[in-house]
């Protein structure tokens, strides 16, 4: 049962078994293993149900209805840094790029040692990396729906003697319409939207779209549900109160959402760690033009990334996006601005991922807003403008006329000859222009309750029957896009939940 704002003609109150507020990559999941465990579960998600068949490849149609206000959201800091997050069923999985990754090995033996559980290393997590990629379908892209950005990206890769690897991407026949981030026309990118929320569905699961959550219901010292309110999604106007009770909670509204509704109660006093240790891989975008057609909107986006140097913590992979965001990222305005749009055919957007060498910090803001702080370092600084050079100097070698900068005082540069240009005594932190779609950590698992937020069963260590599944729980930065790790969590998650009450655990493959 699937009801929306104008199903809550006056104040609504559910029951269930287990209440799940979000139904991205960690909410979806947990909510249908526990639905096909017997468990009675409803879904609480605060954008609406967009059914494939509803998406447009305008970005004035899709964002708004997408996005998170619009696509408007902001890291405050030294730079500020734009964000997005996913406000819809399915969360960020309908807008993100569809990479598959695994988080590193070392990544979760870092886990496993600091936590004291194994079932965080690569061993403990495998049979759930493993079923989440055959739910999602994570495979290498067909060749026919590879388009020419990716080659050239491919051989820069080998011209310059770099390391560069194929990703495994989320989709079933993917023809290379290249819409990812508008939501995939064709239902081939396999977000939970068409995978995990279905099978729930069809499971019996409730979904409630178009509510809030304000609070969390706590009665003896134990959460017992959450309440909010129904919005308007035309005028996002406060509707009537919505109330769900249930034995089990869990909230999986994002790294920046999830503690603030937490930080609300005042949670996590022992460690004072909600809210902190938040991390977003950082990222900066350039864009190549070439003195020929590259029609990068012809096949698929990031088929492959540059790991020659993630070993520093920089990944370098092409970026496709529609030509509307293209313009709003330009480095220039006016007449300069119009004779690059003319050229759209012929550039290639690109990016440097650097995985964050320090946290921020997530708080209540005015007028009830999450407020997400964080100041990049002289370290990361520097690694974005090295990341810069090696993609500007590849495009150089490929044969690019000139690679517009996101340097305030460094627009664009026409030839490898200016490389150098690109220099941190040069180039101030506050003149980059950065982006991140990546929000982890703000809710961290641990062993102790004195510097974690959850327990290793996903479970709040001061609040009972309360848990958290999503990139929130990650106690580090893990340096890859972190979909899959996250659902492979959450699928772990749903089976310590089912455990404690009794059922059957859901099965790894």
């Amino acid at each position: 049962m699937i009801l929306g704002y104008p199903d809550y003609a006056r104040e609504q109150r559910f029951e269930a078994d287990v209440v799940v507020v979000g139904t991205g990559a960690g909410g979806a999941v947990v909510g249908s293993e526990l639905a096909q465990a017997g468990f009675r579960v409803t879904f609480v998600e605060e954008g609406g149900w967009h059914p494939t068949q509803t998406f447009s490849a305008y970005t004035s149609e899709s964002v708004p209805r997408l996005y998170r206000d619009g696509g408007g959201t902001v890291i405050l800091g030294k730079p500020p840094i734009p964000y997005v997050e996913g406000r819809c069923v399915g969360g960020s999985t309908v807008i993100n790029g569809g990479m598959a990754y695994r988080a590193p090995d070392p990544i979760l033996a870092g886990w496993a040692r600091d936590t004291g559980a194994e079932e965080l290393s690569s061993k403990g997590l495998e049979p759930y990396f493993e079923q989440v990629e055959a739910r999602v379908s994570a495979r290498q892209q067909r060749a026919e729906s590879v388009g020419a950005d990716n080659k050239i990206m491919r051989e820069g890769s080998r011209r310059m003697g770099w390391n560069y690897s194929e990703n495994p991407r989320n989709q079933q026949e993917c023809v290379g319409s290249n819409n990812c981030v508008l939501g995939c026309p064709t239902g081939a990118k396999q977000s939970t939207l068409v995978t995990f929320m279905p099978t729930a569905m069809a499971a019996g699961a409730r979904c409630l779209t178009e509510v809030r959550i304000d609070r969390l219901i706590i009665e003896g010292g134990r959460c017992v549900g959450v309440a909010g309110h129904a919005i308007d999604p035309v005028r996002m106007r406060r509707g009537v109160a919505v109330e769900v009770r249930a034995n089990a909670v869990v909230i999986a509204c994002g790294a920046i959402q999830t503690p603030h509704l937490l930080l609300k109660h005042k949670l996590s006093r022992q460690s004072g760690q909600l809210g902190r240790n938040f991390l977003c891989h950082p990222n900066v975008k350039l864009i190549g033009l070439f003195p020929f057609d590259v029609k990068a909107w012809q096949g698929v986006s990031q088929v492959g990334q540059v790991r020659e140097f993630h070993d520093e913590g920089i990944v370098l992979a092409e970026n496709f996006i529609p030509p509307a965001a293209m313009a709003t990222q330009l480095p220039m305005i006016g007449t300069k601005s119009w004779e690059v749009m003319q050229r759209y055919n012929q550039s290639i957007v690109g990016g440097c991922l650097v995985e964050d060498s320090t946290t921020g910090r997530v708080r209540r803001g005015p007028f009830d807003m999450a407020t997400a702080t964080y100041n990049v370092t002289a370290h990361d600084h520097e690694r974005f403008l090295k990341g810069a050079r090696l993609l500007a100097e590849m495009w150089f070698a490929m044969g690019a006329e000139e690679v517009l900068l996101p340097f305030i005082s460094l627009p664009s540069i026409r030839s490898a000859d200016e490389l150098g240009r690109i220099d941190p005594s040069r180039i101030r932190m506050s003149e980059v222009e950065l982006f991140t779609p990546h929000l982890m950590g703000t809710a961290r698992m641990g062993g102790r309750a004195e510097d974690s937020v959850i327990d290793v069963s996903g479970e709040l260590w001061d609040l009972p029957g309360c848990h958290v599944a999503d990139a929130s729980i990650f106690p580090t930065a893990i340096g890859v896009n972190p979909q899959i790790t996250i659902m492979a969590m959450a699928m772990q998650i749903a089976g310590r939940i089912a455990e404690k009450r009794g059922l059957a655990a859901p099965k790894a493959a």
